[in-house]
């Protein structure tokens, strides 16, 4: 009934699942690059859709809101919330009876900027895996927000710049969110600032920030960036890739914070080469891909984008779980396209 190469395919269906090779038609649950192709049609939520032109071109596409039961090329879907992004969505597939959902990426934790996720129950359950060992699991949403505007408030109160690394689809608007309200001033990289917009045109609302200008003046033969005296007293949000780019390392006075659920690990911070590191995600955690696959009850599940070793924990749990294994490799070249979108830091 499914089969997984470049993507999920239900069998005897025109019905892929995030394909990642160019196909006629495919659900696209999110637009992080790991997620998605240049398709000819997809299905999605109406914010996933503007994001997805806004990263790959304009396409042919069938826009569905949550809980819209709708027949869509001949089969009965239902999107609903993923928790993940603005617009992320699972989907509901009804099968002549058969309930198959599959998740996309998906966080059961509360989000600023994207709806909390929720579950239903199902016969057979497709599922990530991207956090799926018992040491990866993260402290309390809150915690961790407060960690991260005691950080600025300590930077800013020594005179320097706080850096906040951050992908610029997702992981940088919760992070705007969270210090805009707080009255900090932002300056945004122009990949963040440009998806920030879209975001305000599905009705998130975002306080103090700006696009980041890298000016320059010329003195003689010489010029120099005054990007860095743009950003007295302000936050630098910007996404990870640019950590070693001049609009960063001409910031004479800065501290450099990373946001990615990685930093879990003992010594993060120090592979990761910033001086903070919060293990912020937008993925959930062990329990959580726990606590789902118990809600969903499914007889089946599969298990994608993760550690394998996740089937072995479910299995214990006496579930009928096997890993879904890829045909082919995703082509993972940092090309620039690669480096702004793809969700290479959870």
């Amino acid at each position: 009934m499914i089969e997984f190469k470049d993507g999920i395919h239900i069998k005897d269906t025109h019905f892929w699942l995030d394909a990642r090779k160019k196909t006629d038609f495919s659900f696209i649950s999110h637009a992080h690059i790991d997620h998605v192709a240049k398709h000819k049609e997809i299905l999605a939520t109406e914010e996933t859709s503007a994001l997805y032109q806004h990263r790959l071109g304009k396409t042919k596409a069938i826009t569905l809101g949550y809980h819209i039961p709708r027949r869509v090329k001949g089969t009965k879907v239902e999107l609903f919330p993923s928790g993940h992004i603005l617009g992320a969505a699972q989907i509901l597939i009804d099968l002549d009876g058969t309930r198959i959902v599959y998740t996309g990426d998906f966080k059961l934790r509360k989000s600023l900027t994207a709806k909390r996720a929720e579950i239903k129950k199902c016969d057979i359950l497709i599922m990530e895996s991207t956090f799926g060992l018992p040491q990866y699991v993260f402290p309390p949403t809150e915690e961790i927000y407060q960690r991260i505007i005691h950080f600025v408030e300590k930077t800013l109160n020594q005179k320097k710049v706080p850096v906040i690394l951050a992908y610029s689809l997702g992981k940088a608007q919760e992070a705007i969110k969270l210090l805009g309200d707080k009255g900090f001033k932002l300056n945004l990289h122009g990949a963040v600032f440009n998806i920030v917009k879209i975001y305000e045109k599905f009705g998130v609302k975002f306080k103090n920030y700006e696009r980041y200008q890298s000016e320059f003046v010329q003195n003689g033969s010489n010029r120099r960036s005054v990007g860095p005296e743009n950003l007295k007293e302000k936050v630098l949000i910007t996404p990870p890739h640019t950590r070693n780019f001049k609009m960063v390392q001409e910031i004479p006075q800065k501290k450099i914070a990373f946001l990615t659920g990685w930093g879990i690990n003992n010594r993060a911070k120090y592979s990761y080469d910033v001086d903070e590191i919060f293990p912020l995600s937008d993925h959930a955690d062990f329990k959580e891909l726990l606590e789902f696959a118990e809600k969903s009850n499914p007889q089946k599940i599969y298990v994608v984008h993760g550690f394998t070793e996740f089937v072995e924990h479910l299995k214990k749990l006496g579930f009928d779980a096997e890993e879904l294994k890829e045909g082919t490799k995703f082509d993972r070249r940092l090309s620039k396209e690669i480096l702004l979108n793809y969700d290479l830091f959870r």
